[in-house]
């Protein structure tokens, strides 16, 4: 907005416009004196619709009556009367007075707590110590500047209960400039929800009630996971709330979920209230984490730039794995013995980083009681078999940890990690900053953080498919029967990667390219789908991996299986099929129920 010394009118309200005022202080004081001048206006056009006819889709989400609801910009009070008439408390929060007057006086509600306060920064409701299950801003996000609205974002998610919702409704198209707008965009609320651990419930788009040219309103229905045992407030608050002068926490929550969404195979369950992990997985990802992050110089701690050094784990053995890929730093790899050697090294320094910072300081709230329980073995001896299996990573020691904390990882894992990562981002900014880099970019720290390589690599099963069909030995595509040759030939991801980044040997299969590319994409196959496929799938899987020559291959594929798809077999020789398919059912539910993944059936 161009400044300038002028007495613009709104309404009938005088702004005397001054120099070096910020800009988004101008647009909300232009706001609030608009909406103070045309109370009047706002109650004939609000006041005319009921909460049902605007809101019609949040009606079927709202949960019991009693629970609590935050009205935030409450306006005439129409929605907050509607809720507390349902049974709902409210806190109704509206900054101008003359409105918030006018609302007391059409809607006398005993439910009803009226407030003075303002987003982003909504200081009285935040002292309140309240939290909602219902948070509303309708027709609120566009008075709020783009500057603020991380910022306001994250408190309204502070005040949100676990399972909460927050409803937000955007309003697009032509808007009179002197009353505080902001353009709003659909992609920016999706990505504020994916970065602080919510997921889209519903979204709809709609005219405007009013009839105005060129307005439109989408409506969000944001949910904050909730499995109902006190996990995901415990992790929320971890990632949001504790104060940390290292990464060290967030690293390890976002290893926990990785080994939750990928690894899950080599968990061992006891009793109704633990789990027991490998502490050498936990350092085997932690290093598939913080590579990439030291390899690009990106601070990790608020003190100084020493790096890995600082952190205590970056010694010789992280040094001589320069020349090795993140990417195979997984169940099932197999390495020379110099790089074995390097890598055993690094994973002994890790484990002790881990057992004596992140480990012990990620604590239940008021408590000295650690979440995460090591019980490190000591000294460990590289094996024979260069080989990352579930005995080596066990033979580290264990990890215990609250079953209900690893459930809750396993199933809202995909909106738990962006929230993890976005603060991770913030943390980085701050510690550059007091490090006198002010240069960090932020795409920098988006490839650095991202940890699956967006390439998808099939190299071992293409070359497994281009011999079999070489050999004579007819080779069908898994889901449409169709024969395969040099020229047609796909190797698709059975779950798709944008969704489920793995790479497992058991997850690639021949495919058409027609049925692949054009047919399939990134969706998911249906039950029934898997089930029709069902000798197609177990003979590719026996004569690519199982009946050939080379013992890695057939090792790695079983590895593989056992962690991702938590299949259990004492040696690849005694591998079973059907049960590595059973668990691929499994998997398949667990996709499609966690993460909403579109199905597809040939």
């Amino acid at each position: 907005m161009k400044q300038k010394d002028s007495d613009s009118r709104v309404g009938n309200v005088s702004l005397e416009v001054k120099r070096d005022v910020p800009t988004e202080i101008l647009s909300q004081a232009k706001a609030a004196r608009w909406y103070d001048a045309n109370v009047e206006v706002m109650v004939k056009n609000y006041e005319r619709f009921s909460f049902e006819e605007i809101h019609a889709g949040l009606l079927k989400h709202l949960p019991n009556p009693e629970s609590l609801v935050l009205d935030v910009g409450s306006g005439t009070g129409r929605d907050a009367a509607a809720l507390a008439e349902m049974g709902f408390d409210v806190t109704a929060v509206e900054p101008s007075e003359p409105v918030r007057k006018k609302a007391r006086e059409l809607h006398r509600h005993p439910n009803i707590t009226w407030v003075r306060d303002s987003i982003p920064e909504l200081k009285r409701i935040l002292k309140g110590g309240l939290c909602y299950d219902v948070i509303l801003l309708s027709a609120v996000w566009m008075h709020v500047a783009p500057s603020h609205r991380t910022r306001a974002f994250r408190r309204l998610v502070a005040l949100l209960n676990p399972g909460g919702l927050i409803y937000i409704t955007l309003r697009h198209g032509p808007h009179e400039t002197l009353s505080g707008f902001w353009e709003v965009s659909d992609d920016e609320i999706f990505q504020l929800a994916r970065e602080h651990g919510l997921f889209e419930v519903e979204r709809t788009t709609d005219d405007d009630l009013l009839g105005r040219d060129g307005v439109t309103w989408t409506r969000f229905i944001l949910r904050s996971p909730d499995e109902g045992s006190g996990a995901l407030p415990l992790l929320r608050g971890i990632i949001l709330n504790d104060k940390k002068s290292a990464t060290y926490k967030l690293g390890l929550l976002r290893v926990l979920v990785q080994i939750s969404q990928s690894a899950g195979g080599l968990a061992e369950i006891e009793g109704d209230e633990t789990v027991h992990l490998p502490l050498g997985l936990f350092a085997l990802y932690w290093l598939r984490l913080y590579k990439p992050l030291l390899d690009k110089d990106l601070p990790q701690s608020g003190t100084n730039r020493s790096g890995g050094e600082r952190l205590g784990f970056a010694k010789q053995g992280l040094k001589n794995l320069q020349h090795v890929s993140p990417l195979n730093l997984r169940v099932g790899m197999g390495f020379e013995a110099e790089t074995f050697k390097a890598l055993h090294s690094a994973l002994s320094d890790v484990c002790r980083t881990l057992i004596k910072m992140p480990m012990r300081y990620a604590t239940y709230p008021g408590s000295d009681d650690p979440i995460f329980m090591p019980n490190y073995a000591g000294r460990v001896s590289r094996p024979d078999l260069r080989v990352i299996d579930k005995a080596y990573l066990y033979s580290f020691g264990t990890v215990r940890l609250p079953l209900n904390l690893w459930r809750a990882t396993q199933k809202f894992g995909a909106w738990i990690e962006p929230a993890i990562i976005a603060e991770w981002k913030n943390l980085m900014k701050g510690y550059a900053v007091s490090q006198g880099r002010n240069n960090l970019k932020s795409e920098t720290m988006d490839q650095a953080l991202a940890w699956m390589d967006p390439t998808r690599k099939n190299q071992i099963p293409r070359e497994r498919a281009k011999l079999l069909i070489e050999s004579g030995i007819l080779q069908h595509c898994v889901w449409s029967g169709k024969r395969l040759s040099h020229s047609n030939l796909d190797i698709d991801h059975c779950f798709p990667f944008s969704t489920w980044p793995c790479d497992d040997l058991w997850n690639l299969l021949p495919s058409s390219r027609s049925v692949n590319q054009h047919q399939k994409r990134d969706r998911l196959p249906t039950k029934f789908c898997l089930l029709n496929s069902h000798d197609q799938i177990l003979e590719w899987w026996d004569k690519a991996y199982i009946r050939q020559d080379s013992s890695f291959i057939r090792r790695r594929f079983a590895d593989e299986a056992g962690a991702s798809l938590r299949v259990d077999a004492p040696s690849a020789d005694d591998l079973d099929l059907e049960q590595v398919f059973h668990s691929v059912l499994i998997q398949q539910l667990h996709l499609k129920s966690n993460q909403q993944v579109p199905e597809w059936e040939f």
